[in-house]
């Protein structure tokens, strides 16, 4: 890697680890890119050069952060455990990663999940379907889930329990709430 490259690469791991901080800290509406900017030590053309607008330098983070989470999802449910001793890890580990998150980077992150319909697009989409059906046929396989229930009526569930978290974006105990609801849901009724 030339010095070039290196330096770029560095620029913009601060630029988005600054982002990141940012959005831990301040709603989104409060961000500006001149704080961005001084507190990562680059230009405001730098940061627009890297990601053309502020809107997709914190969707980068957002993702980001989000890949990490997924990785961790995936390791669960490809583990050795059975379907339900996979479900409730993977609803603890949800659970424990929105406590350790700031309530005010999970606000913006639900903001922008509420009110930007491109904000979680059809590529990461497919990737939450096809983990949760890769939890499915766990399911299926431990005869846990009846097998009336098709692979697009699980997924419709999972769709109505996203749609339901927008409307409960601004209470974060309500989401907690919802979690209980969908894993009684999913433990107990799809037998």
């Amino acid at each position: 890697m030339n010095g070039y490259t290196k330096n770029k690469l560095d620029k913009m791991a601060k630029i988005e680890q600054v982002t990141f901080d940012l959005l831990s800290t301040l709603p989104i509406k409060k961000i500006a890119v001149t704080d961005i900017s001084k507190t990562a030590g680059v230009s405001k053309v730098t940061i627009f050069n890297y990601y053309e607008t502020k809107q997709a330098l914190i969707k980068k983070v957002i993702f980001d952060h989000f890949q990490t989470i997924y990785d961790q999802y995936e390791a669960i449910v490809q583990s050795d455990l059975s379907f339900e001793a996979a479900y409730r890890r993977l609803t603890q580990f949800e659970l424990t990663e929105m406590q350790k998150n700031s309530g005010t980077l999970n606000q913006n992150i639900m903001t922008l999940y509420a009110s930007d319909p491109n904000f979680y697009d059809q590529v990461a989409q497919d990737k939450s379907d096809q983990l949760i059906l890769a939890l499915v046929k766990k399911g299926r396989a431990d005869n846990f889930i009846n097998p009336r229930y098709n692979d697009e009526t699980i997924l419709s569930i999972f769709r109505i329990y996203n749609e339901g978290m927008k409307i409960f974006s601004d209470t974060p105990d309500k989401l907690f709430s919802m979690t209980d609801d969908l894993t009684s849901i999913f433990l107990n009724g799809l037998r």
